[in-house]
Parts: C-alpha cells; sequence; structure tokens
C-alpha cells in the first residue's frame, strides 16, 4: 500500500463516520440517487455485510464523501482497510468509465470528492476538470451507474467472494 493511500486510510479510520442528510436535494431525486449509489456501493464500510442486512442502509458521510452504512451501529467506527477496498472495487466497477472521457477505469483509479460525492477517473488530470464543473461531472456519473447497474449481476465483489 502507497504512503499517500496508507495516509488517507488512516485518516478515513480515525475519523469515523457520522450520520448526514441530503436536505438540499429533492427527495424524489435523492432517494433515487441514494438507491443508486446503495446498489454501486453493495456492503458496509464498516462491517463487510451487504447494506440491507441490518437494518440499513444508513447515510453517512465518510471523508467528505456521502457512503452508506448496514446500521447505525456502525456509525463512528472504524473502517478495516479490506472492507474499503471491497467498496473502492465495487465502486469503480459499477462507474465503469471516467465520466471526463469515457475511457474504461483501471482497478486503481484515481477519485475526487465533490458535492459529497466521490468519482472515480482514468487519470488524475481528469481531477481537476471534474472540480470546474461538478454538476456535469456527476450527472455523467449517474448515467454510468445506471447504465453498468442495469444487469441483475454486475460481478461487484460482496462479502463472500
Amino acid at each position: 500500500m502507497s504512503g499517500k493511500l496508507q495516509v488517507i486510510l488512516t485518516g478515513l479510520l480515525v475519523a469515523g463516520v457520522v450520520a448526514t442528510t441530503a436536505a438540499d436535494e429533492k427527495p424524489d431525486e435523492a432517494a433515487k440517487l441514494d438507491a443508486l449509489l446503495v446498489k454501486a456501493q453493495k456492503i458496509c464500510p464498516v462491517s463487510g455485510q451487504p447494506l440491507d442486512s441490518m437494518g440499513g442502509p444508513v447515510k453517512a458521510d465518510v471523508g467528505g464523501a456521502t457512503m452508506f452504512l448496514c446500521c447505525r451501529g456502525c456509525l463512528g467506527k472504524k473502517i478495516p482497510p479490506e472492507h474499503w477496498a471491497t467498496v473502492t472495487r465495487n465502486m469503480i466497477r459499477a462507474q465503469g468509465n471516467c465520466p471526463v472521457l469515457g475511457k474504461p477505469l483501471p482497478q486503481n483509479a484515481a477519485s475526487v470528492v465533490v458535492d459529497k460525492r466521490k468519482v472515480f477517473v482514468c487519470c488524475p488530470p481528469c481531477n481537476g476538470k471534474i472540480k470546474a464543473d461538478p454538476q456535469r461531472y456527476l450527472a455523467a456519473v449517474d448515467r454510468l451507474l445506471e447504465q453498468h447497474l442495469k444487469a441483475p449481476d454486475d460481478g461487484a465483489a460482496t462479502p463472500h467472494q
């Protein structure tokens, strides 16, 4: 694991998670987006269990990005690196392509957080383009997620794989 990744992961682990709400979004739009993100994420970053396994999903803020937990009991707990890696793989696989250049995402895709959303890109220079026009690229990410998550089994990792 690279030193920079360890620092980021350690920061996430130390920060824990805090519940959040999306008050600035319309309820139907927010619920649709949440459902899309839950389907992409698949598992709780704390427990490693499916998001619907313990009364969840519970919307939370993890390192400035919206994530979901399986239950309120996971709020504020440390995130094991192996679960974080699975969540990241699931999210990269669900997004599939860079919203800027349309290229397939590599397994170790770079990412940027904008408007509490973690967006994966094919290369670090795409981060600046996303920061400059976040709404355009978040809409593109939503389309990519909808496209890639249409299939009943998208092959994303679950706790049992």
